[in-house]
């Protein structure tokens, strides 16, 4: 098993604005697809029918979609079975991650607020001043925001692998040994998640024509940053995929007309 190649390196190589572009566009799709199966009335039993139909076309149109992406990144080829499959496991890895958040949010609601009054309160009078309530409830929901994005992490590897390697294994491995991945995964999360929240919560506050102005800025910019970070994080995975997926050295053969390798190259004189 050979060591695998400078992770950042190949990975930039992998990126193009075509690349980024086609991830936009299908979140674009997706997302005005979602509005429209939301406004969809429910009133009569064709409508019911119609509206899970449209519901079903969201959600193959995303796997499928998403699936093709990383088939392209991992230089795979785009066969309806292979689509088909990748869409299944994104699926998949998208229940995993609602349900991965929702246990999260669920401990992080009641117990992490209990947790800071208790550690805070084991702590010396001293060092109470540095050790708040509020700071260790900080670094509570840091730690928790940093488990949420791992867990990102090891269900986007195990559907990438899934969908695009044909030595998951192999791949999987190779991902989980390398630190570079993982410090990519969790910056690049972290890192997308705190600045898309403090673009959002900032308002200029001079007007409607420049609030408006600056939300569609804003807007934009957060959208090609998230994009570009996404594309950036499946082109590390497409990395370890496509170097397990290279075939295996073959053993060099014996060139006619030589002795084996069992057998001794001199002979004695007579």
């Amino acid at each position: 098993m050979t060591r695998p190649p400078a992770v950042l390196r190949s990975a930039l190589a992998l990126m193009s604005v075509r690349l980024v572009l086609q991830q936009i566009g299908l979140a674009l799709i997706v997302f005005l697809l979602c509005i429209l199966w939301l406004r969809m009335p429910d009133a009569s039993a064709i409508e019911v029918v119609a509206s899970g139909l449209l519901g079903l076309l969201v959600l193959a149109i995303a796997g499928a979609g998403e699936s093709a992406i990383m088939l392209h990144l991992a230089g795979a080829k785009r066969t309806p079975w292979r689509l088909l499959r990748g869409a299944l496991w994104v699926l998949a890895g998208a229940a995993l991650w609602f349900g991965w958040t929702a246990l999260l949010g669920h401990v992080r609601g009641n117990d992490f607020t209990l947790a800071a009054g208790y550690v805070n309160s084991r702590f010396p009078h001293q060092l109470r001043y540095i050790f708040t309530f509020e700071h260790i409830l900080l670094w509570l929901g840091w730690f928790c925001t940093t488990l949420v994005w791992i867990g990102f992490g090891v269900i986007a590897l195990l559907v990438f692998v899934a969908t695009a390697s044909v030595r998951p294994r192999r791949a999987l491995l190779f991902a989980l040994r390398s630190l570079t991945c993982w410090l990519g995964v969790v910056l690049g999360a972290i890192g997308a998640a705190v600045i898309t929240d403090l673009l959002m919560q900032w308002t200029p506050g001079r007007g409607l024509r420049v609030e408006m102005l600056s939300l569609v800025l804003r807007l934009s910019f957060t959208v090609l940053l998230d994009a570009t970070l996404v594309c950036f994080l499946l082109a590390m995975m497409a990395v370890f995929v496509r170097h397990a997926d290279l075939p295996e050295a073959a053993p060099q053969s014996t060139p006619a007309g030589t002795p084996e390798e069992s057998q001794p190259r001199t002979a004695d004189s007579p």
